[in-house]
């Protein structure tokens, strides 16, 4: 009897086959793919970003026009923070009631009409109504539209939401831009917010009749009990993530009052950069985070490239420098709050509504909790000494980032898979360490 001739390495004992070539199947889970709820994901979040960023803007050109203090237009924000406050302590109910089809489009509906309302207000009462109704809906879509992102790509959730952040910073960027220059048109700067209330209504006659997945893997209501104290370090460093952000888009530009002597809308011009620098590294960052085993290191990378960005920005005194540090500060920032959410549900995989939900009350929290440190400082003390609370909000998160990573077993990236899957690819259980398959740290 003759012996066939090996023509290449055999599978092990045990085995059905060798190991599949596409790296995707060796991470347990089909590659990632941009379709249908992707896209409504990404197209949700861009627009609410808009609605964001074009409030100030559309604040400041709104008391010109109706003439009241700046008291009053501080008092619109403060009611929009308040909202989204509400908005985290209430979307879990939310969700129970209505399930996560209907809240979405609820939440579609509601942002668009407070759009719409703060378009064509003409009062102050009228004005504030809007900005509460769009404090609450705006961040209840946010909210859900990470979540279902979260889910739907459970095994690719680091760079399905980097990618979404990215679309959100470029709606970001645009936002401003299109206000302003809508000003000195016959149409005025009021439609600078009919953009987003057309997409909300494209968004909703395309997928209002089709339903959405599940709230969370294999799971058709929101899962009773605690979440793992391991999402409680995760979700505290992303508020730190979020206090550090908005820190710098709030006083950054006193920052460089104090620093380099400019005139206020110099200096809120000059922020733009740090804008462009967030939509630089998103864009780069999702390109990045591709790959297995690099989401831990590029967290860790981004605090430490805001650290180098935003010392730079306290230590310079010209303005060439000052450019530069905006653009590394905005790139560093960039990826913090994509990961750090992501980071967080991957905590507690089979309860992501409810992560998600805590996560953006945290994120609230800090968005209304970090200016009003830096604020309250700077009368005391001065914009430049205040700006201790930035360093101290990146030591805090490196600090957390590494404890986690310590409990990790020596780093998330070279962490072993040992929980068992269910039916989606993702990791069972909901103390899982690292981050899901694909995401970074399987």
């Amino acid at each position: 009897m003759t012996v066939p001739r090996r023509r290449g390495p055999t599978a092990p004992r045990g085995t059905v086959g060798a190991a599949p070539p596409d790296p995707s199947a060796r991470r347990g889970g089909p590659g990632f793919r941009r379709d249908r709820i992707t896209a409504l994901g990404y197209t949700s979040l861009a627009a609410y970003a808009y609605c964001l960023y074009a409030l100030a803007p559309f604040l400041t050109l709104l008391r010109r026009d109706l003439g009241f203090s700046y008291l009053v237009m501080s008092l619109h924000s403060t009611t929009f923070a308040a909202g989204s406050v509400l908005s985290g302590l209430f979307f879990t109910q939310a969700l129970r009631r209505l399930g996560r089809h209907r809240l979405f489009w609820l939440s579609v509906l509601g942002t668009a009409c407070g759009a719409v309302l703060l378009a064509v207000g003409s009062t102050v009462a009228f004005t504030l109504a809007a900005t509460a109704l769009l404090g609450v809906t705006g961040p209840m879509l946010q909210t859900s539209s990470l979540a279902l992102l979260s889910v739907h790509h459970s095994a690719h959730r680091d760079r399905a939401l980097v990618e979404a952040n990215a679309a959100a910073s470029l709606a970001a960027v645009l936002a401003p831009a299109l206000i302003g220059s809508l000003g000195g048109t016959d149409a005025g700067w009021r439609a600078g917010l009919t953009l987003p209330v057309a997409v909300f209504a494209v968004l909703f006659l395309l997928g209002r009749g089709r339903p959405l997945p599940g709230r969370g893997p294999a799971a058709d209501v929101v899962r009773p009990g605690r979440l793992p104290g391991r999402f409680w370090l995760r979700s505290a460093a992303l508020g730190a993530a979020a206090g550090i952000e908005f820190g710098t888009v709030f006083y950054g530009a006193p920052l460089l009052v104090s620093r380099l002597g400019l005139g206020v809308s110099q200096a809120a011009t000059l922020m733009t950069l740090f804008a462009v620098g967030i939509l630089a590294g998103r864009t780069a960052g999702s390109r990045l985070v591709a790959d297995q085993g690099r989401a831990p290191r590029l967290l860790t990378g981004s605090l430490l490239l805001t650290a180098a960005g935003l010392g730079l920005l306290w230590s310079s005194h010209t303005l060439v420098l000052s450019c530069g540090a905006l653009l590394v500060a905005g790139a560093g920032v960039a990826n913090l709050f994509p990961l750090s959410f992501s980071h967080a549900i991957a905590a507690a995989p089979d309860r992501s509504d409810l992560a998600a939900a805590h996560n953006q009350l945290v994120v609230n929290s800090a968005i209304m909790a970090a200016p009003l440190a830096l604020g309250a400082l700077s009368d005391r003390v001065g914009v430049s000494a205040a700006f201790a609370v930035e360093a101290a909000l990146i030591v805090a998160a490196l600090l957390l980032v590494t404890v986690d990573r310590m409990g990790s077993g020596g780093g998330m990236g070279a962490r072993k898979d040992t929980g068992t899957r269910n039916g989606t690819g993702a990791p069972g259980g909901t103390g899982g360490v690292g981050l899901p398959v694909d995401g970074g740290g399987g």
